[in-house]
C-alpha cells in the first residue's frame, strides 16, 4: 500500500522477481478497487465458471484442471473488451511476449516462528509436525506450492508436502514416534517406574588387581 505523498518501495524479494521477469510494477493507490477492476473481473470469472462443484486431491490436480477447462471453455469465449476470442488475441499478442527466464526465481514464501510445546509449527493455517525437542525454539519456514520446510540454524529439519485444508494437522510419523516416546519416557521418570540395574562393582577389583 502507498502512503499519499510518500514514494512507494518494494520488498528487496519483490523488487528482484520483477527485475527477473523484466516487468514493471504498478503501484495502485489505497482505497481505490475500481483500479484494478480488471483483475477483480478475471478472479471473478474463475470464481463462478471454473470452481463451482470442482473437487481437487492436490494442487497438481487443480493446475490440471485449470488448464484443461482454459482451452476447452475460456480460450474459446468472446470477451467484449477484446473484441474477439480470447484464443485469437492471445495468438496475437504471444508474439510481443519475451521468453520466460531460465531458471526461473524463486518464489518461496519465508516465515519464521517458535515451536509449539506439542513439537508443531503452524504455517499459513496449517499445523506441521518437527522432531521432538525442540520446544520454544525459533525456526524459520519455507513454503513452495508442493512443500514445507522447516529449518534450524541453516539445516533442514522437518519436510512435509503442503496442506491447503484449513486447520489441517499435517503429521509425520517418525515425528509422532519419538514424540510419543519422548511423553512416555516423561511420564516414567514422573512416576520413579524405572528399573536401574545394579552394577556389579567387582569387576573394577578385578580390574585394579584387588582381592576383596
Amino acid at each position: 500500500m502507498r502512503i499519499p505523498g510518500a514514494r512507494s518501495r518494494l520488498l528487496p524479494e519483490a523488487a528482484a522477481l520483477f527485475g527477473a521477469l523484466r516487468t514493471k510494477p504498478i503501484v495502485l493507490p489505497p482505497r481505490r478497487p475500481t483500479s484494478k477492476g480488471q483483475v477483480e473481473r478475471t478472479v471473478g470469472y474463475l470464481e463462478t465458471s471454473f470452481l463451482p462443484l470442482r473437487t481437487f486431491s492436490d494442487i497438481a490436480d487443480l493446475q490440471a484442471q485449470a488448464d484443461t477447462w482454459a482451452t476447452e471453455v475460456a480460450w474459446r469465449r468472446h470477451h467484449r473488451r477484446v473484441g474477439g476470442r480470447v484464443r485469437d488475441a492471445y495468438q496475437v499478442e504471444r508474439g510481443f511476449l519475451a521468453p520466460l527466464p531460465h531458471p526461473l526465481p524463486s518464489t518461496e514464501q519465508r516465515l519464521e516462528t517458535r515451536v509449539s510445546k506439542d513439537a508443531f509449527v503452524r504455517a499459513c493455517g496449517a499445523d506441521y509436525t518437527v522432531p521432538p525437542g525442540l520446544v520454544g525454539r525459533r525456526v524459520q519456514i519455507s513454503l513452495s506450492l508442493t512443500e514445507v520446510r522447516v529449518h534450524l540454524e541453516g539445516r533442514t529439519i522437518a519436510g512435509h508436502t503442503r496442506s491447503y485444508v484449513p486447520a489441517d494437522v499435517v503429521v509425520d510419523p517418525e515425528h509422532a514416534r519419538a514424540l510419543k516416546e519422548s511423553r512416555e519416557a516423561t511420564r516414567r521418570l514422573a512416576c520413579n517406574d524405572l528399573s536401574v540395574e545394579v552394577p556389579d562393582l567387582t569387576r573394577y577389583d578385578a580390574l585394579l588387581g584387588v582381592t576383596p
